[in-house]
């Protein structure tokens, strides 16, 4: 795989939307884990294919049925391809400008992007595991994003630190930091 992030189509197709004619806003500075730059550039990958490959067939075929201007078809097949221009053009920002925290930088003493965070709430004993992860990340059930309520919370703490979190529901939780791991569970 080359380093570089283009999607180069040849030159007789041009996708409204395309984002090579025009320039996109950078996207605001973000820290993803190695897990998740690997599942966005996966993402990209077939998004590319999908425009590159599966579109440019579905738009030779539908133009098989007429004029551009009345045919449904193909109108509807631009359309989508514009829809996935501009999310192949986003990730595209997204991955040229955030920083990947490798799993060997996940400080095993303070909670960051990319660590698993041992939490006990203090008022029900419950204790939890959340594995901190960057705002662009899909989220898994054991995981939390850094700039939710409660990931905010845990970033930069460590072990024996013991903070309040206000939840959306408006509930305060005060949670105890029981140990700090680097990477998933290790």
């Amino acid at each position: 795989m080359t380093s570089t992030l283009t999607t180069e189509l040849p030159r007789s197709h041009s996708w409204p939307g395309d984002s090579r004619a025009g320039s996109h806003s950078p996207a605001p500075h973000a820290l993803i884990t190695a897990e998740g730059e690997r599942t966005l550039r996966a993402t990209l990958e077939r998004l590319r294919h999908q425009l590159e490959v599966d579109f440019a067939d579905r738009m030779r075929d539908d133009r098989g049925y007429g004029d551009a201007a009345g045919n449904d078809e193909y109108l509807q097949t631009l359309e989508e391809a514009s829809v996935v221009t501009s999310r192949i053009a986003s990730l595209e920002n997204l991955l040229e400008s955030a920083t990947v925290v490798p799993d060997s930088a996940a400080s095993r003493d303070l909670a960051a992007v990319g660590t698993t965070v041992e939490v006990e709430d203090v008022s029900s004993g419950t204790v939890r595991e959340h594995r901190l992860m960057g705002d662009y990340e899909e989220l898994r059930p054991d995981s939390v994003s850094a700039s939710s309520p409660v990931g905010k919370a845990l970033m930069g703490r460590s072990p024996g630190d013991q903070m309040e979190v206000e939840l959306p529901s408006g509930k305060t939780r005060t949670l105890r930091i029981l140990a700090v791991r680097a990477g998933a569970g290790n």
